[in-house]
């Protein structure tokens, strides 16, 4: 497998050598397409979110409690576009109104540009500003956005003509509020892992921070966005017993997927291994028995579920495993080959 980089590199050298030889063929020029189309989806699958914004009349745009800097964000009738990461936790927008109409619209956007994500009363506004108030671990008691009918921003028409007509215009339900703080959080999913020993745990490609990775009855946990594609462990046994168990659940607490043989498994960690795009052809995770994950429910893995299994490469003499779940595959594209015969 090669992730998407180095494949985009491999793939631009190897049009620039087509190009300039005499001896390229037919064949060999139609499977470098069908390779460039397949980067090409791969680069759309693992993209980041597009956010746009309207606000009448200035913007400040938070993401994950990060002010961020965009252009459009000065006027009513200008639109702000930023690129989000795909495991963005919440979204914060304080508009100022300089007098006259006032709201907000809002958007998120796939990679692939299907929008899936409007402001509408899902979104909680303030007139006041609260500590950590577009964090995803904010708990104020705000009140759901009012809905405001601005007499621009109705119409399909200006800067926000082609947003999506199921985006609302928000605001607090105060018409005399001058300044609004409008947000909105993402569901997250948790995350559990235990390894013996040593864990590494990626999602999407990026490792993630957490306490409890170092030890093999310390879990580490995590909470991921709820559109993530893949989880990659890697573990690394220092003698004796090994295994890893993985557990993730939902807002709800409800389990929605355990380590069994749905994953895969290998000694060897190929090039992106833990994304989306890694061309998979590893073995199917082997059942492991590590002695106390099989037989004691008081360790800091005694609420995980009864039906995770321990999981492992095919050979106990393996002392790194690299493990991986793909969690999306819908709207992945299987394999680009080519027959030279």
């Amino acid at each position: 497998g090669i992730n998407a980089e180095y494949g985009k590199q491999w793939y631009q050298r190897r049009v620039r050598e087509a190009v300039v030889s005499t001896q390229s063929t037919g064949v060999e020029m139609i499977c470098l397409l069908i390779l460039g189309l397949h980067l090409l989806q791969s680069s759309i699958i693992n993209g980041e979110l597009t956010l746009k914004v309207m606000c009448d009349d200035v913007t400040t745009i938070f993401i994950d409690g990060e002010e961020q800097s965009a252009a459009g964000t000065g006027a009513w009738n200008q639109l702000a576009t930023l690129s989000l990461p795909e495991n963005v936790g919440a979204i914060g927008i304080q508009c100022r109104n300089g007098g006259g109409p006032y709201g907000i619209m809002a958007q998120l956007e796939d990679s692939s540009g299907e929008v899936f994500e409007v402001t509408d009363d899902s979104w909680q506004c303030s007139n006041a500003l609260a500590e950590d108030w577009a964090t995803a671990s904010f708990s104020g008691d705000w009140s759901p956005a009012a809905y405001y009918e601005h007499r621009n921003y109705i119409n399909d028409e200006g800067a926000w003509a082609g947003m999506s007509p199921n985006r609302k215009i928000i605001w607090t339900s105060s018409s005399s509020d001058m300044t609004v703080y409008c947000r909105k959080s993402f569901a997250r999913n948790t995350l559990s892992v235990m390894c013996d020993d040593i864990a590494n745990v990626y999602v999407d490609g990026e490792e993630m921070e957490s306490s409890g990775n170092a030890a093999w009855n310390q879990m580490s946990t995590f909470s991921i966005s709820t559109r993530a594609s893949v989880i990659g462990v890697k573990c690394r046994n220092t003698g004796g017993p090994y295994g890893i168990m993985v557990e993730m659940r939902d807002p709800q607490n409800e389990v929605i997927m355990i380590s069994d043989d749905t994953w895969t498994c290998s000694n060897a960690a190929n090039d992106g291994w833990s994304t989306a795009d890694f061309e998979e052809n590893w073995a199917t995770a082997s059942y492991a028995n590590q002695g106390p994950y099989s037989t004691s429910c008081t360790g800091a893995w005694q609420d995980m579920s009864p039906v995770r299994r321990i999981i492992w490469t095919g050979s106990g003499g393996d002392t790194t495993a690299y493990c991986r779940k793909v969690l999306q595959r819908s709207r992945m594209l299987m394999g680009a080959q080519c027959d030279r015969a």
